[in-house]
């Protein structure tokens, strides 16, 4: 059975910090009612020698970026190449994401709950490669 690591922070109303162990417990913190809440995370997938993980960041009005790595590559979810250049600051600090790399929350969550489930990335999202970002975009 595979083991689930989560790491996120929400920042919604204010910081609270999750590393729950339940799919319902971490849909409740950061996707009720199919509202993402602001946040930003990962989330890492462990069964036998097989390691994957996932990034997030919510950003109301953006939607949700997801950044997908395992042991051979680093893929990022794609929603607008024309927007690949022009970065959000998620926190608000500084942690900048290129806004074409937010997609839907419901896509979001299905992408989360594939990877919970299979360890795999969700195959209805639309990914390019970290090699392929502009250099002016950003990821996490």
């Amino acid at each position: 059975m595979a083991a689930m690591t989560y790491n996120i922070d929400k920042t919604e109303k204010e910081y609270i910090h999750f590393d729950g162990k339940s799919i319902q417990e971490l849909k409740a913190f950061i996707y009720p009612d199919k509202n993402f809440e602001d946040c930003c995370g990962t989330i890492t997938y462990e069964e036998d020698k097989r390691k994957a993980n996932i990034s997030i960041a919510s950003v109301h009005g953006y939607g949700v970026y997801i950044g997908y790595s395992n042991s051979e590559h680093i893929y990022l979810s794609l929603s607008d190449k024309t927007k690949l250049c022009k970065v959000i600051d998620v926190w608000g600090d500084g942690l900048f994401v290129s806004e074409g790399l937010f997609i839907s929350p419901q896509l979001a969550w299905k992408c989360i709950c594939e990877l919970i489930e299979t360890g795999e990335m969700c195959k209805e999202v639309d990914w390019i490669t970290s090699d392929e970002l502009p250099e002016e975009g950003n990821y996490i």
